[in-house]
């Protein structure tokens, strides 16, 4: 404590914090650290720790960690794609990339059951039934609200006959569907979320369908991707390599 306290008294008050706080570190042991320093003024400087750090974190509304999975999520059911939402992402994040894998009971191998890539950094949720059944919305994400909602077109036809439903004019049906088709046009391309191979060889979303654990990785990436839509697992994580910023991951069981 002396030679903090001869060593301030030489140096300006800029260096004095650092200095001192260096040379406490290494003589005063780690149980009366805090004290000294208080004991010396240096209280107030802010020591940044891991604790101060937002975890990345990924959960969902569907299932609780290590809960079981939605039925209608299997496979051999709905086969719709569960609610993901994360928080933390670290600084920095300008991609995301989600690997969901089923390893059944009583083997060692691990089914692909859904690869989602090139995710935007602005995207913090993927919403319940996204992908499955035959579609998805994968390619929207990251879209405007008001985009990534199906245009609202009155049918005047409609109208005038109180709101019944079951008509809709050719005219204005196709109206709609051009509507739609300018609003997805107008997102670039290069801007767009893709899926990747599952083990089934499809490059959508595939439920597992047996006893097991499924787990849910998602990895917060420096950059985008420089792979098209279909790619496989395995070139998915060789394209992350370098890029990883960090990692969430969430898991649950189907009894």
């Amino acid at each position: 404590v002396a030679s903090v306290r001869r060593d301030a008294s030489s140096c300006p008050p800029a260096t004095v914090t650092a200095r001192s706080t260096a040379l406490a570190a290494r003589w005063i042991a780690p149980g009366t650290a805090m004290k000294t320093l208080r004991a010396l003024g240096l209280v107030a400087l802010a020591i940044p720790t891991l604790a101060d750090k937002p975890k990345f974190s990924l959960t969902s509304d569907n299932f609780k960690p290590g809960g079981n999975f939605p039925v209608e999520s299997r496979g051999d059911e709905d086969n719709v794609s569960p609610h993901l939402k994360w928080a933390g992402a670290p600084e920095g994040t300008q991609a995301f990339a989600l690997v969901m894998d089923h390893a059944p009971e009583g083997k060692d191998a691990r089914d692909t059951a859904w690869v989602v890539y090139d995710i935007p950094s602005s995207v913090t949720e993927l919403r319940e039934e996204l992908a499955g059944s035959g579609a998805s919305d994968v390619p929207r994400l990251g879209m405007k609200d008001e985009a990534g909602q199906e245009p609202v077109v009155v049918d005047p036809m409609e109208s005038m006959m109180g709101g019944m439903g079951g008509y809709e004019d050719p005219e204005i049906a196709n109206m709609r569907s051009m509507i739609s088709g300018m609003v997805d046009s107008g997102f670039d391309p290069a801007h767009r979320a893709k899926e990747g191979k599952t083990s089934s060889g499809a490059a959508s979303y595939a439920g597992p369908e047996s006893k097991g654990r499924v787990s849910f990785k998602l990895y917060a990436l420096n950059g985008r991707l420089s792979l098209p839509p279909g790619a496989s697992k395995q070139e998915v994580v060789a394209a992350m390599k370098g890029k990883v910023l960090g990692k969430a991951t969430l898991e649950a069981t189907i009894p």
